[in-house]
């Protein structure tokens, strides 16, 4: 049995009698009122245990029974802000809609289904600096029936400036927040429910991507499985070393841009000529572009060609540099680029950067500054500093000394392994926020460190998604049943070799406000409607090459195993 499998196949809420018996016992006696004309039927109301149960959460005067247990939870003294029945709608269940508190400011979401709860509990991540309950990924899964629970990461609000000189915020934004969330929602399942979740889940993207591998790394007993998509492995990083350098390769000596928008499809239209000329060209993507090295200075303009046909040879460098990512002023490697394929979507976060509000650089709505300016160092430079500021030998070191408290790039997976945990990561080919390289070099590097290319699929996949940009989005299918793939492998043992990508015809999907601070990114919900998919392709997981013969490869450290 996995652990925090129970027998017990109750699924309505049940409260402990001894703070439950009073008020189901009024809740009893109490009839519908009587006497008032009515000219609408009223509302269903929810069952009195249900209501009961949900009502016994909520905060008194006193301490309760309730209210000591959560404020007695290790590490995470919880107290809940509010409880209150939710009535069903969207096609979602009925549910008691907990708000609460982790000392000393990390606010959390918990959805409670009222009836027919499956005993599973999902946890949905955020995205950029957080700041609000976003649960974009968590509908799907609430509609099944689970329990589903958010965090604002500690802080409240948009943006990064929740990080100036706060060394608090910054570890619960790096870590703290999602594993006492996980924490918290278990100990109030098992009190709403009286029986704790069997199994419990992650998923998330972008920071929520960076999330699931930071508890896999970290807290590898939280979660039997986990989905993470296009994580920022190296949070501080990524804006200095991909979006602004992206953004300053365009720029000449004056600060002028040298390669313009207008010629992404003349380029894009080469790369796919010269790397994919078939089905994967149809489509307007590359399907491998790993294999791709298509050489830019293949379109060097010629003598009395027009210079909207070909790239001029600054052009030539600007491509280059965007496919090769960030170097030192010794040439060495910094990090990863753009991969051959995904010219289209360089536009506008590194072509036509000049003159942008706030003197940012990347086209991401100044994401990238606010972080830089007030979360990316340990003496934050403050809102004077811009994205131009960072020196590509001086500030790559000082970046190290927060990075540590935001760091997902650990390959040793061995204790998620050996607790029974299953992952699966995805990343868009095209993705022009994260790169899609890093996710490939951590899955290799981690291969060669459980043992090899075997023993890491026994517990975690890779999936590329081409022609995907972040987290959804581009020419691709970035719509996959993730859910029932992970639900397939960790509890009926099927371990998914490939999914099924779908392009959707209402992309991108809306984006409701639910209530003050909730917001929903309104996913499709599976099976999907058949008229409601443009486009369908199958993707096989990753796979690295085993080693040569007689290679040595990573083994388990003593005492691993469990």
């Amino acid at each position: 049995m996995h652990r925090n499998q129970v027998s017990s196949s109750r699924s309505a809420p049940v409260m402990a009698a001894r703070t439950l018996g009073a008020l189901l016992a009024s809740a009893a006696v109490l009839g519908p009122a009587v006497g008032w004309a009515q000219t609408t039927p009223p509302a269903p109301k929810p069952a009195p245990a249900a209501d009961a149960a949900c009502a016994a959460l909520r905060p008194t005067q006193t301490f309760s029974d309730v209210a000591n247990r959560l404020a007695q939870i290790p590490d995470a003294p919880t107290s809940i802000v509010s409880a209150r029945i939710v009535p069903a709608e969207r096609g979602l269940p009925e549910y008691c809609r907990v708000e609460g508190q982790i000392a000393p400011t990390i606010g959390f979401l918990l959805k409670l289904p009222t009836s027919g709860w499956n005993g599973k509990l999902m946890m949905g991540g955020c995205g950029g600096p957080c700041g609000q309950y976003l649960s974009d990924r968590l509908d799907p899964a609430f509609a099944r029936r689970y329990a589903v629970v958010s965090t604002d990461m500690g802080h409240k609000g948009i943006g990064w400036a929740f990080a100036y000189q706060n060394l608090q915020g910054q570890i619960d934004f790096g870590s703290r927040a999602t594993h006492l969330t996980a924490v918290a929602a278990k100990e109030i399942i098992d009190l709403y429910y009286a029986r704790p979740a069997s199994l419990a889940y992650f998923n998330g993207c972008s920071t929520g991507g960076r999330q699931g591998m930071v508890e896999a790394q970290r807290f590898p007993e939280d979660f039997n499985g986990i989905i993470a998509g296009a994580p920022p492995y190296f949070e501080t990083g990524d804006t200095p070393l991909f979006l602004s350098w992206g953004a300053r390769a365009n720029l000449d000596a004056d600060g002028k841009p040298i390669l313009d928008a207008a010629k992404l499809p003349l380029i894009h239209e080469a790369v796919l000529a010269a790397c994919d000329p078939g089905k994967g060209a149809k489509g307007g993507m590359l399907l491998n572009p790993a294999a791709c090295a298509w050489d830019p200075a293949s379109l060097a303009c010629k003598p009395g060609q027009a210079a909207d046909a070909c790239l001029s040879a600054a052009e030539v460098g600007v491509v280059r540099k965007i496919y090769a990512g960030a170097t030192n002023a010794k040439g060495r490697a910094l990090y990863f680029g753009m991969p051959r394929g995904s010219e289209l979507n360089w536009a506008p976060g590194f072509v036509n950067s000049e003159g942008r509000p706030g003197d940012y650089l990347s086209g991401f709505g100044g994401a990238g500054n606010s972080l830089m300016t007030y979360g990316a160092f340990f003496y934050s430079p403050g809102p004077k500093y811009s994205e131009r500021d960072f020196d590509y030998d001086r500030d790559v070191p000082r970046l190290a000394v927060i990075e540590a408290l935001y760091n997902a790039q650990n390959p040793d997976l061995r204790a998620f392994r050996d607790a029974g945990g299953k992952l699966i990561l995805y990343h868009g080919w095209n993705d022009n926020q994260i790169p899609a390289g890093a996710s490939v070099d951590y899955y290799e590097t981690a291969t060669r460190t459980a043992g090899g290319p075997a023993a890491t699929r026994a517990f975690f996949r890779l999936f590329l998604l081409p022609g995907v940009g972040h987290c959804r989005g581009g020419p691709g299918g970035s719509e996959v049943d993730w859910i029932s793939a992970l639900e397939g492998w960790v509890e009926k043992g099927v371990a998914p070799d490939q999914v099924v990508a779908n392009r959707m015809k209402t992309e991108p999907f809306p984006t409701v406000e639910v209530a003050p601070g909730e917001t929903v990114i309104q996913f499709p919900r599976h099976p999907l409607d058949p008229s409601t998919v443009t486009s369908s392709r199958v993707v096989l997981a990753y796979a690295v090459s085993p080693p040569p013969a007689g290679t040595a490869t990573a083994k388990p450290a003593k005492g691993a195993a469990r």
